[in-house]
């Protein structure tokens, strides 16, 4: 009978608030959020979050908006829900929205904009109920989750909370896929220099992208798929030259390693490393900055780490078990969905890589994520509050 009544209550609430969770969305994928230029967005999420009765509500130095819920026994563990407010496109002029008979269409519309909407709603539906949980919950727009942000946001939260963080639950993409095990990366700039010098005249010398190529087909040369666990690599981009009659002095790209196991990272650890000292020759160091390449004659190289998610840690598997278990039956209640999961690369890795039970799902359908036609499709949105809304409800004792 509790249940039901639950059930009924929140697809109530999910039909009332339909028009304002497309409104929402709307606006908050029209402000520009480029990772670490997450401003704008945040303070609209606050000012939203204050106007709803949320006075407590701030914006940490990471710029994540955080929500702190006071629980009515202080000693249990935090339990945090988080959604990030950055996407991948580094605009900072307003964004386009189309909204169609069946979709809304925007850059970063779906990863990760109705998540935050989502969250923003969920905690309207609390402040409506004035709904106190037993422990403290914890609600978060955090920054800094995509590319070379490097979780900055997530990182902060963790900072601030891991001592008394139980659960931490991402709400990141949709609800037909979920990620229950983090995928470890390592990011690096590398750069080439050489003297250059005129295409004709000085042809010979040593020429920085051609360097560049070199490096980078070696490193492509790496059989994955002898590697411990799931590994894979990219070079995502280059960078260089002057014109297209100079020899080019300087290039550089970004490369990429990730794995879903420690061992896999370690091992790609040292197979880079390896095949930069190859490359560079003998006394290469990736702590020396700009150094010269022996044989190579008037060539240097530069090598910096961007980037750096750690992956899993030691989790306790029945706490995990628990977590997908009420995860899925949510999700399932409320759109007729099962989950899938697998392994990523998400906020969760923070805590994941800590020990503390995590999981990331999402809140709505669509395709086109990191792409300029990324949409939603406008009837999953409500099936997908309602999961959320469901969970976090479930997750009260409601």
């Amino acid at each position: 009978m509790k249940e039901t009544k639950m059930l009924e209550e929140i697809r109530q609430y999910v039909e009332e608030t339909r028009k304002e969770q497309e409104e929402l969305l709307c606006q908050l994928a029209a402000i520009p959020a480029p990772s670490g230029q997450e401003d704008a967005r945040a303070a609209f999420c606050l000012e939203y979050l204050q106007r709803i009765g949320y006075r407590q509500a701030f914006i940490d130095d990471a710029k994540n908006v955080i929500v702190q819920i006071e629980g009515k026994d202080r000693r249990l563990p935090v339990h945090i829900y988080a959604a990030h407010l950055d996407t991948v496109f580094p605009d900072t002029e307003k964004m386009p929205v189309r909204v169609t008979a069946d979709r809304i269409y925007a850059p970063g519309v779906g990863d990760d904009t109705a998540n935050a909407a989502a969250i923003l709603l969920v905690l309207k539906y609390l402040s409506e109920k004035d709904i106190q949980p037993d422990q403290d919950m914890v609600f978060a727009l955090d920054s800094c989750e995509e590319g070379l942000g490097n979780l900055k946001g997530c990182r902060r939260l963790m900072e601030r909370f891991a001592d008394r963080c139980g659960q931490f639950v991402s709400l990141d993409m949709g609800y037909d896929a979920g990620t229950d095990l983090a995928v470890g990366c390592r990011r690096w700039r590398i750069r080439l220099q050489t003297q250059g010098g005129h295409s004709f005249w000085d042809f010979g010398k040593e020429n920085a992208i051609a360097q560049a190529a070199e490096l980078i087909t070696r490193l492509y040369q790496v059989d994955a798929g002898n590697l411990p666990g799931k590994v894979t690599y990219n070079a995502g981009q280059i960078q260089g030259g002057t014109s297209v009659n100079a020899i080019a002095q300087g290039a550089d790209f970004l490369y990429e390693y990730r794995a879903d196991s420690a061992r896999g990272l370690e091992t790609m650890d040292e197979i880079f490393e390896n095949i930069l000292e190859a490359f560079a020759g003998e006394g290469f160091s990736m702590e020396a900055g700009l150094q010269p390449c022996k044989g190579r004659e008037e060539v240097l190289i530069e090598v910096d780490k961007i980037g750096d998610r750690p992956g899993m840690g030691q989790v306790d598997p029945c706490a995990m078990d628990d977590l997908r278990t009420r995860v899925s039956a949510s999700v399932y209640r409320q759109t007729g969905r099962h989950i899938r999961f697998d392994s990523g690369s998400t906020d969760c890795n923070i805590p994941l890589s800590m020990g503390i039970p995590s999981i990331c799902f999402g809140t709505w359908l669509g395709a086109g994520a990191h792409t300029r036609e990324e949409y939603v499709l406008r009837d999953s949105l409500g099936p997908g509050l309602a999961a959320a809304l469901d969970f976090v409800l479930t997750d009260m004792g409601m």
